[in-house]
């Protein structure tokens, strides 16, 4: 029985100092685990993908394209609601004082978002893409709608891929400077995004030359930098604003002038309704078709798979096949 008991008080104390380093390890990997997994940074926010929010669909598209994996991207524009009357949720606001960069267009473009950004603390870095090196803003017609940038300016820059590729390299500016650890990857894939925004660019070029017309009707009036990018001339049938109804002598002006253009095809934006389109195509005996003016997420209100890219490339083949390009 003694024996007995010796064997265990010696087995017990070989064994408690394996227990205490195997707890010890333990614990420090639990420490680590928990440091790496919700410390934060030096800003207060929590350590991890860093935090990024922009205004709207285009810039989001530029942001997670570029920031990839290393980003969260949180929108502020749900689909369906009209970017340019937006009014922000209190989670979009609490989104905004959460990020660690906020991307968006300034210059009253969404005034809401504009307000919100200024009044955000914490170190966030709010970011005017309109600002941006190589943007050069277009007027916006004067005679149709009245809401616009300040300075009469058309908003609707993303609709030239060239102007996206000035914003993308902002966009991967502001996010190495935000993360330089990750900024080795900005810059890939910023790279990789250039090359692919001048191939559509190109594209689109090769498509809408040698046209039967120049003039492109469209229900709205988005596509002006799309048309000064490739030497089209855009007819809208309503303002910067599709909230702006024509009246129907502007219908009738429309009419003949897109009548005299040889228009033979009016285009509707997917959006929005398309009576407006419809009428003036009737009266000048042309077809209708869709162009995209990419405000929302075209993955949900066109397609699974769908984006920036591939619609754009889309909205060029429209275009060819209704100017009758060769």
């Amino acid at each position: 029985m003694g024996g007995t008991l010796l064997n265990m008080k010696i087995m017990f104390i070989k064994t408690v100092p394996r227990l205490v380093v195997l707890t010890g390890s333990t614990a420090i990997l639990l420490t680590a685990c928990t440091s790496a997994g919700t410390g934060a940074d030096d800003g207060g926010r929590e350590a991890g993908p860093l935090a990024v929010a922009a205004n709207f669909y285009p810039i989001e598209w530029l942001a997670r394209e570029i920031g990839g994996d290393a980003i969260t991207v949180t929108g502020l524009t749900p689909v369906g609601e009209e970017p340019h009357d937006l009014v922000l949720s209190a989670k979009s606001r609490q989104a905004l004082d959460d990020s660690a960069v906020v991307f968006y267009l300034g210059s009253g473009f969404q005034p809401d978002v504009e307000k919100a950004v200024a009044d955000v603390t914490g170190g966030t870095t709010t970011v005017d893409l309109l600002t941006a090196p190589g943007v050069t803003l277009l007027d916006a017609p004067d005679d149709l709608g009245k809401e616009s940038l300040s300075g009469n300016k058309d908003p609707h820059v993303w609709l030239d891929p060239s102007l996206m590729v000035a914003m993308a390299q902002q966009v991967a500016t502001d996010l190495a400077q935000a993360d330089p650890d990750n900024a080795p990857q900005f810059e890939a894939n910023l790279d990789a995004l250039v090359e692919q925004l001048s191939d559509l660019d190109a594209t689109l070029a090769a498509g809408l030359k040698d046209c039967a017309t120049t003039t492109i009707v469209t229900s709205h009036a988005a596509f002006n930098y799309l048309a000064q990018r490739y030497g089209l001339t855009q007819l809208a049938i309503a303002g910067v604003s599709p909230d702006e109804q024509p009246d129907p002598a502007t219908l009738e002006r429309i009419a003949a002038d897109a009548r005299a253009a040889g228009v033979t095809t009016v285009f509707f934006e997917d959006q929005l309704p398309r009576d407006l389109s419809e009428t003036v195509a009737q009266e000048i005996g042309a077809q209708v078709d869709l162009l995209s003016a990419l405000e929302f997420d075209p993955a949900q209100t066109i397609g699974r798979g769908e984006d920036y890219l591939s619609v754009m490339a889309d909205n060029g083949a429209r275009l060819s096949a209704g100017l009758q390009c060769s």
